[in-house]
């Protein structure tokens, strides 16, 4: 699998997460019984599902940390973490199209290759590891840089 598509997988993860831990703040929403089920849906743990949230960020920002890569740690966190509109993103990081497109690519490259590289890649195998080897690998990506 190209690191692109690592990157959009995980992506897809965490937005799905943070989407349901934001929802799962307590409240309880009432039921329209006459609607269909959706069926089951798995939903990780919620202290791990926090964990993914979290190491998602923290490696993205640690692999875009580079002085000259600075435009492109402003992109991640624009576009892919606070999920702003394409041209609001593009006017908020404050380049041309050509450029924010170049940067986009290069943004899912990286991080997708790092993502596999930590463990985050691939998602299943990041929640199902029993003594959650995943965050550890992750959490060390400091140490072996």
């Amino acid at each position: 699998m190209k690191p692109a598509e690592i990157f959009d997988v995980c992506h897809g993860r965490y937005r799905n997460l943070r989407d349901w831990l934001s929802d799962s703040s307590g409240a309880v929403h009432s039921l329209d019984i006459k609607a269909s089920a959706s069926g089951y849906q798995w939903r990780p743990g919620r202290v791990r599902a926090c964990e993914y949230v979290a190491d998602f960020e923290r490696i993205g920002r640690h692999t875009l940390r580079r002085p000259e890569w600075k435009g492109r740690l402003k992109l991640f966190n624009i576009y892919f973490l606070h999920s702003l509109e394409y041209r609001r993103a593009i006017a908020m990081v404050g380049v041309a199209d050509g450029t924010f497109d170049y940067w986009y690519r290069e943004v899912k490259r990286a991080l997708g290759t790092e993502f596999q590289r930590t463990g985050l890649y691939p998602p299943w195998q990041y929640f199902n590891s029993q003594n959650h080897e995943g965050s550890k690998q992750s959490i060390n990506i400091e140490e072996s840089t």
